[in-house]
C-alpha cells in the first residue's frame, strides 16, 4: 500500500500483480514487478468530482518493457484512463516470459482525500 500527500490530498493506492492458477505463480509474478509507478489523479478531475473504475492490458516484451497498454474498460473519463495509461508506460517487470498483465483500477473521492485502487491479474499466453 502506498500513501502520499498531493497538493494536500491523500492519495493511497493497494498494488497487488496476481496470476491466474496458484498462488507459487502470483507471488512469482509480485516479485517480477521492478517499477511501478503509480497514476496521477489529474487536478482536472478532481475539480469536477470525477471517479471511474477501468480495466487496462500491459503487453510485457521479454526485456520486462511494455509494448502497449490498452483499455479494456474505460474508467468513463478520457483523463483519467489517460493518467492510468502513462503510469503503466512507466512499468517495467523482469526479463523473462511473462506476456500479458491485466490492470483493474478504481479513481475515487472521498471527502477531500483522492484515491485510486490497483490490482491486476497477469494471463499466461
Amino acid at each position: 500500500m502506498f500513501h502520499r500527500m498531493n497538493r494536500g490530498l491523500l492519495v493511497i493506492i493497494f498494488l497487488s500483480v496476481a496470476v491466474s492458477g496458484n498462488s507459487r505463480n502470483t507471488t512469482q509474478a509480485q516479485r517480477r514487478a521492478l517499477y511501478a509507478p503509480r497514476p496521477e489523479y489529474p487536478l482536472a478531475t478532481q475539480k469536477r468530482h470525477w471517479a471511474g473504475h477501468g480495466v487496462f492490458a500491459c503487453k510485457i516484451r521479454s526485456d520486462g518493457t511494455l509494448a502497449s497498454v490498452d483499455v479494456l474498460r474505460s474508467t468513463g473519463h478520457q483523463m483519467l484512463d489517460q493518467a492510468a495509461i502513462i503510469a503503466f508506460r512507466q512499468w517495467r517487470f523482469q526479463p523473462g516470459d511473462m506476456k500479458l498483465v491485466k490492470i483493474p483500477i478504481t479513481f475515487w473521492m472521498n471527502g477531500s482525500a483522492v484515491r485510486h485502487r490497483m490490482s491486476g491479474a497477469v494471463i499466461p499466453d
